[in-house]
């Protein structure tokens, strides 16, 4: 009986200093998919993209959320690695509060599809992240990518460097919105 006591309250002490703990271990989580998500976006920008999806995976070991897994499918396209890219956006697509990150998510499913040769699946998608742009952002390159999609007549690299742009121009004003009130959602209340 003083064994079977001994363990029920050593087993209560555990659950107890793992609840103590668990602030902590979240708070710690969390340190290090933000830093890692941070360091993985700066050697993106850099082209460092090897390095850049390095981080994106360490930040996912620690949580999966739909940032990490979206700029690690990114950063494996930029490498040409069209099996790991379309493996990350499969998974970013199943997972719920892509928010800001439903445009490149979308827009690089179009891209790895196109780049892959999947012409019908590609235009598709195309036509789908055109659909989400125009209900999301104002920049007028879109009527590029909206003829592009239309037509069925894509130039691959034109279209990167457009959707790109399009991409990081809405995440750096919801950015800039979510720091500062400024800016282009500041002006129009929010994105």
């Amino acid at each position: 009986m003083a064994v079977l006591a001994m363990a029920i309250f050593f087993g209560f002490s555990g659950i107890v200093c793992a609840q103590e703990k668990s602030p902590d271990v979240i708070r710690r989580s969390y340190s290090v998919y933000s830093t890692n998500l941070f360091q993985g976006k700066q050697l993106l920008k850099q082209g460092d993209f090897l390095w850049a999806r390095a981080h994106f995976a360490k930040a996912l070991e620690s949580q999966k959320w739909p940032e990490a897994v979206a700029f690690a499918a990114t950063a494996s396209y930029k490498m040409n690695d069209m099996r790991a890219a379309e493996h990350y956006i499969a998974d970013a697509e199943k997972m719920t509060g892509k928010g800001v990150f439903e445009l490149r998510i979308a827009g690089y499913k179009a891209l790895i599809y196109l780049k892959e040769g999947r012409q019908d699946e590609g235009l598709k998608a195309l036509r789908e992240y055109v659909a989400l742009y125009n209900y999301l952002d104002p920049l007028m390159s879109i009527r590029e990518v909206e003829a592009m999609a239309i037509k069925g007549m894509v130039n691959l690299s034109m279209l990167e460097a457009l959707l790109d742009e399009q991409i990081i121009w809405r995440e750096d004003e919801i950015e800039q919105y979510e720091k500062t009130g400024t800016g282009f959602y500041g002006r129009y209340g929010g994105p």
